[in-house]
This record gives C-alpha cells, sequence and structure tokens, in this order.
C-alpha cells in the first residue's frame, strides 16, 4: 500500500461542502471519483477538515491510500485531468501509512474577505462579501484581539454541534485593509462548524456599530449562539494554509 498526501484549491461555490452527501456535488466526492476513474481503486480521500458549502480554498491538505504504487507525476496530471476546473490538486507527495491529514494538522489559518464599498467588480462576485455600509475597523480589530489564546467557542457554534469540547486556542485574529478590500484572519488549532463565519458576523455588527466591543468577552463567558451575531456568507470565506 502507498499512501498520499495532496493539497489541492477549489472554489466552493457549486459544491455541499467538503464531505461526501448523497445526492449533492461535494469535494470529496468528485476527489473519490477521479481516483476510482484513473486507477481502478475504490479509496476514501480524508481531509483536514470540512469546508461548509460554497466555502473555497486555496491550501486544503488531504491524503488516500493506494494498493499499487503510481508516479506523482501521473497522479497529478491524470487527476487534475479529470477533475472540473473548479477543483485542483497543486502537489502530491508519498507519506508515511501513519500520516493522517486531519489528525495530524496542529494549526489552521482562513480568512474572510469583505469588499466595503460602493460598487463590487464582477470579477469579485461570489469571491468576497459586499458590504456597502462604512465598517469601524478599529472596533473590529479591538474585538478580534480579544479571541486570542484558549477560550470555549460554545456561543460561536452552531447550535446542532455534537462536539463534546468547545475549547480552541487562537494564535492569530486580526484585520488587514487593502484598498476597499477588508480581510480577517484567524489561526487556530481547530475550527468548530460555523465558527469563523459567525465570528466574522459579529464582528462586522461591532464595526456597523450594531453591538458594542464588550458583547465579545460577554460571548465567550455566557456560551450562547443567541447572544453572538449572524452567520456571514460562506462565499467570502476562504481556507488558506494548513499546518503539520
Amino acid at each position: 500500500m502507498t499512501k498520499y498526501k495532496i493539497v489541492l484549491q477549489y472554489v466552493g461555490s457549486r459544491y455541499s461542502g467538503w464531505q461526501i452527501q448523497k445526492g449533492v456535488e461535494t469535494i470529496q466526492g468528485n476527489l473519490c471519483a477521479a481516483l476510482q476513474t484513473l486507477t481502478g481503486e475504490t479509496t476514501s480521500v480524508i481531509g483536514s477538515g470540512r469546508t461548509d458549502a460554497g466555502v473555497h480554498a486555496l491550501h486544503q491538505v488531504g491524503h488516500f491510500v493506494l494498493s499499487k504504487k503510481i508516479s506523482r507525476e501521473k497522479l497529478l496530471r491524470g487527476l487534475n485531468g479529470i477533475l472540473p476546473w473548479d477543483i485542483q490538486i497543486t502537489r502530491i507527495q508519498y507519506v508515511d501509512l501513519g500520516f493522517h491529514a486531519q489528525q495530524n494538522a496542529w494549526k489552521k489559518r482562513y480568512q474572510y474577505r469583505i469588499y466595503n464599498g460602493r460598487g463590487l467588480s464582477p470579477f469579485w462576485h461570489g469571491y468576497a462579501y459586499h458590504l456597502r455600509s462604512p465598517l469601524d475597523l478599529q472596533a473590529m480589530q479591538e474585538s478580534a484581539e480579544q479571541l486570542a489564546g484558549w477560550h470555549d467557542f460554545c456561543g460561536f457554534t452552531a447550535t446542532a454541534s455534537k462536539v463534546k469540547d468547545f475549547r480552541r486556542q487562537i494564535f492569530l485574529s486580526n484585520f488587514t485593509r487593502r484598498g476597499r478590500h477588508i480581510l480577517y484572519r484567524i489561526e487556530a488549532n481547530g475550527f468548530l462548524h460555523h465558527m469563523v463565519r459567525n465570528i466574522t458576523g459579529t464582528l462586522m455588527e461591532i464595526g456597523l456599530n450594531q453591538r458594542p466591543i464588550s458583547d465579545i468577552k460577554k460571548i465567550l463567558k455566557c456560551k450562547d449562539r443567541r447572544i453572538a451575531g449572524r452567520t456571514a456568507p460562506a462565499h467570502g470565506l476562504y481556507l488558506v494554509k494548513v499546518w503539520y
């Protein structure tokens, strides 16, 4: 048996997330189908995490096992030739059988892109959240910094989450502005379902002066999803890096 590690990029717009689901198109489903077409083997592709429907990835990582060893170059060319244009593998390497794309990842970075201005270029449609009202970036930055460290993020998690431990360590939480584009970056040892989108939605409400900066600590303390802000739309979110 040979285990392969892949790095891939995808536009999540027309997919129902990473995980295989019956009756809908997913990233994982396309990868498994492409592997079966190319190799004749039925195998599962395990990702570093499950991105939601509509979320993009600049650097997703996965692994799979094949019974026969195939050259990385042949796999890369063959799979990219089969996969649709909006899912492409950028790198393939051999790894030890003990490697696990999800369990061995110790840090991930997500980025949320906001276009804060009147007119959005059609080339950014579906790739950035368009918010016309002015944002108080200083208030958003001050709020984002309060998330750094170990916290219980139950208040920022989807209510249907079945996770038992809601504690996560945030290494980085900040904003940068590039013209009309505002980028929120967050790095952590792991993320909960809808966690980044719920945090971003809350920070945007603070930036719109719809809630005070102190709400961040209040939500962390109360651990109540109903107190946090709305879930930011998926199309502004990108998985940008995974560390091993």
